[in-house]
């Protein structure tokens, strides 16, 4: 989880002892988690599960530990910022997210966006409600490795999935 943060992409996080959605069969490798969109800032891609740089490379990734979505749990996903992730810059309070998997589309309504360390794993701690969390590597133009990550969190909007 703190090699997440570090980099938006290193080794796997430590599951937790909440209760998780969908924690049975879950994917593995290059396997396909659904699709994420953000309508109001232009992205639309696919997320695949893992947080590795190979898997970064090809999408966003579902944060190995994290809920997958469902009634409750923190879903995880990360991203780089200068690719998949970088419409996170003209994110805002209140704007939607939608989720889709094959268990249906999730939507999630964003809450906060905070600034933080790399090693601020509490982000990503499990939640009794269903929550949603984006980490990216943060300023967004800055040359080298970013000395801070952007946490976007969301909520998930009642009557989720359609």
């Amino acid at each position: 989880m703190i090699a997440v943060l570090l980099f938006a992409g290193g080794s796997s996080a430590h599951a937790t002892d909440q209760p998780r959605a969908a924690s049975v069969n879950r994917p593995s490798g290059t396997t396909t988690v659904g699709m994420i969109e953000i309508p109001a800032v232009g992205l639309a891609t696919r997320v695949l599960e893992g947080s590795n740089a190979r898997t970064l490379r090809l999408a966003v990734g579902h944060i190995p530990g994290t809920a997958l979505p469902g009634p409750s749990g923190n879903v995880g996903l990360a991203g780089h910022r200068d690719t998949f992730f970088r419409p996170l810059r003209r994110i805002k309070v209140g704007d939607e997210i939608r989720f889709t998997t094959v268990a249906g589309t999730f939507k999630y309504r964003v809450i906060s966006l905070r600034i933080v360390l790399p090693d601020a794993i509490e982000v990503l701690n499990a939640t009794q409600l269903p929550t949603l969390t984006l980490v990216t590597c943060y300023p967004f133009d800055f040359i080298g490795t970013a000395p801070q990550r952007l946490i976007v969190h969301a909520e998930m909007v009642p009557d989720s999935p359609n």
